[in-house]
């Protein structure tokens, strides 16, 4: 078997940077056969390496993350372990789906390219953020019709990511993202709800 290359991504809590860590791992011929080393390259052997993200059909690029030259400070490099190969670097997408796909380039005499599994993520942090601040508001209010309004709030912001999160681990991206672009709307009508969506 070839390498197989693994990456994950993190969002920060405010939504604007990411971190993306390398989870590819030595080779193991039982349990990761597309590892680092022995019969598959290693981290030495990288020329190019790049995380690309697409929006969730593949068809736009939407960033690129640019890894070259960052395997070599990782634990037992050349065949590293897993690391954080970039933190908190910027994010600049709203809340989504993206497919997200690893590639690496050897430096062999005809190079040839690794493609880890295509992924597909589901970022929600601005909208959980919208909700969380609806929760603290709802804890600190006194009035009983400002605690009836945000406790609907709340609710509606929990159906919408439910639904959401629902429709996604099912696949049907199509549903996910109609619904986030209901719930994102509906964030913004919130005043001062936090939420870190456009306009909000």
């Amino acid at each position: 078997m070839a390498l197989l290359p693994v990456i994950s991504l993190s969002l920060g809590n405010k939504c604007n940077t990411v971190t993306l860590t390398e989870n590819t791992s030595p080779y193991n011929v039982t349990t990761n056969p597309g590892g680092w080393g022995s019969v598959n390259i290693s981290a030495n052997d990288i020329t190019n390496s790049v995380v690309n993200i697409y929006d969730y059909t593949g068809f736009t690029l939407l960033d690129t993350y640019n890894l070259t030259g960052l395997y070599s400070g990782a634990f037992a490099y050349p065949t590293p372990t897993s690391f954080e190969i970039l933190k908190d670097t910027g994010w600049a997408q709203s809340d989504g789906i993206y497919q997200i796909r690893y590639i690496i380039t050897d430096n062999s005499v005809t190079p040839v390219n690794y493609y880890g599994d295509t992924m597909h993520e589901l970022f929600l942090c601005n909208l959980c953020n919208c909700r969380d601040s609806l929760i603290h508001k709802l804890i600190k209010a006194c009035d009983v019709e400002n605690i009836k309004n945000l406790k609907t709030q709340v609710d509606q912001m929990e159906i919408f990511i439910y639904g959401i999160q629902s429709a996604f681990s099912c696949g049907d991206f199509s549903t996910a993202t109609t619904i986030l672009t209901a719930a994102t709307t509906y964030c913004q009508t919130l005043s001062d709800c936090g939420c870190g969506c456009s306009g909000c």
